[in-house]
């Protein structure tokens, strides 16, 4: 299939990468398909980007790679509304978002929705947005700059720009 993209220009996207969000993503209910693209400058990012709005690309990353203590308890009912039958069967992502730094010369801030990850089930290519049942974590948890180690999940209570390739998601 053909993508046109505002980041990316023309993509080709395997039929077989594509996501399906049956409620879309909130905030954006109306795309209900996503493939993955591979952020050029760092291999923990990817492009969650729609297949059906040209403009519309969010940041993830695997929030396992970001945060050691990230334990999500995924309820049960979304995992089985995607037909998630195993742990091992499901892809969590987490959206960054990054912000410019408040002064000239100061670094952005990256910040990690660990409260609603991102949980889509391997076999079947269907995802959703899904609010986790414990307030320990934030919508705005701050990811250490770089992203070279982990960093401890502590509990608190978008998009950046650059080139990708179409990937296998």
């Amino acid at each position: 299939m053909q993508v046109r993209s505002v980041r990316f220009g023309a993509l080709s996207v395997d039929d077989d990468k594509i996501i399906l969000f049956p409620k879309g993503i909130p905030g954006f209910e109306d795309a209900r398909r996503f493939f993955l693209l591979d952020h050029a400058g760092n291999p923990r990012i990817k492009w969650l980007h729609s297949a059906d709005d040209e403009g519309l690309a969010l940041v993830v990353a695997d929030p396992f790679d970001l945060f050691e203590e990230y334990r999500p308890d995924i309820p049960d009912e979304a995992a089985r509304d995607l037909g998630i039958a195993a742990p091992d069967r499901a892809l969590v992502l987490t959206v960054l978002t990054v912000r410019a730094g408040q002064r000239e010369g100061e670094p952005p801030v990256i910040t990690a929705n660990l409260l609603a990850p991102i949980i889509m089930s391997q076999d079947h290519r269907v995802g959703a947005q899904v609010l986790l049942r414990s307030g320990e974590y934030s919508v705005r948890q701050r990811v250490p700059l770089g992203m070279g180690g982990r960093a401890k999940s502590v509990p608190s209570g978008g998009g950046s720009s650059g080139d990708a390739q179409a990937s296998a998601g």
